[in-house]
């Protein structure tokens, strides 16, 4: 299949996720009330939404990918269907959630769960074992250290995009730019069948955004906010820019997932300093403490999507520097990081 065919059923296959997604969302909406998934207004305190809204944002999602997996056949690439089926472990842990309100252990149980079926479906981190990597043991310690970071990572960046769905928008436009990048990506190194499948994200989270958007009609909830991790978190460790060096392209999906890892950073932090129980939810995000500043929740929303794409695209031409400049450019970025996570957190009262 040549590339022109490629691209037209990239696009085919991101309308129909779109569609397939605004209907399901359409569906749930109406369905929710009845079946009580809804998000009560007063149920906690950092809540400061009027009225009762659906938590199917999960459940849009994860229909929404088992049909396209299904009708395009993409379940039959064993990658494909090892990130979909613990996938569907998170997402169920997370209606749980939705519904029943689960304990921080049991939420961590999940996600371990998730991580050791995406594991023993043959999908893990592969670094400590590579020739290319600054640091390589040459023993079995390589396979623990990849199996441990591999489900470190995981259930990071599970936690970093729930910790950060917590207003309007913020986190569906986060997950839809990083799927953009990987999309691109994927587009560069002719990952087909990744191609695909982030196309098929790409249209289901833009369907989600339609609905999710300020004013919001529906929430992520656990289920949608923690599959959105999960998914990008194994599509990080699948994808092969087919450029660049293990040195260097180790830490572009750290990258591209800045936003929600310097959100749960900052959040842990704080928490820490101030003795406060890390899982509480509070109205301590990044975003608050833009609003604190002057800045309103809104523009404060878009502001971390501009920063998202900013470090997304600095994530993309450390692809294409030597490996001693993008580590240095990274370097930077961490040092940045750690000075503004200071700054927000000593102007926080």
């Amino acid at each position: 299949m040549n590339l022109i065919l490629d691209l037209d059923y990239t696009v085919l296959l991101i309308l129909s996720s779109l569609i397939i997604a605004v209907l399901l969302g359409w569906i749930s909406i109406r369905l929710a009330p009845e079946i009580g998934l809804m998000d009560i207004p007063g149920s906690a305190g950092h809540k400061a939404h009027s009225n009762p809204i659906p938590l199917t944002g999960g459940v849009v999602l994860i229909d929404a990918i088992l049909f396209m997996s299904l009708i395009t056949g993409l379940w039959k690439d064993t990658e494909i269907l090892a990130i979909v089926i613990s996938g569907l472990i998170i997402a169920s842990f997370g209606l749980i959630d939705d519904f029943m309100d689960l304990s921080p252990i049991k939420k961590l149980i999940g996600q371990i769960s998730g991580s050791i079926v995406l594991i023993y479906l043959g999908v893990q981190i592969q670094i400590f074992d590579s020739p290319e990597f600054f640091y390589r043991t040459d023993s079995e310690l390589a396979y623990w250290l990849n199996i441990s970071f591999t489900i470190l990572w995981l259930i990071t960046i599970t936690n970093a995009f729930n910790f950060i769905d917590s207003i309007d928008g913020l986190a569906t436009g986060l997950s839809g730019m990083s799927i953009a990048f990987f999309l691109f990506i994927s587009i560069l190194s002719g990952q087909v069948q990744m191609i695909y499948f982030c196309s098929i994200l790409l249209g289901i989270c833009i369907g989600i955004y339609f609905f999710n958007a300020h004013p919001a009609k529906l929430f992520l909830g656990d289920s949608g906010a923690q599959t959105f991790g999960f998914l990008l978190a194994s599509i990080a460790i699948v994808f092969d820019p087919n450029t660049g060096n293990q040195s260097s392209t180790w830490f572009v999906p750290i990258l591209f997932f800045s936003v929600p890892l310097f959100d749960l950073t900052l959040v842990i932090i704080s928490r820490f300093r101030r003795k406060k129980n890390i899982y509480m939810a509070s109205r301590d995000h990044t975003f608050h403490r833009l609003e604190k500043m002057g800045i309103s929740i809104q523009h404060a929303v878009l502001t971390m999507h501009g920063v998202s794409l900013i470090m997304s695209m600095v994530g993309y031409l450390c692809l294409n520097l030597p490996s001693v400049f993008a580590n240095i450019v990274f370097l930077q970025t961490l040092l940045l990081a750690i000075f503004m996570i200071i700054k927000l957190d000593n102007n926080y009262s």
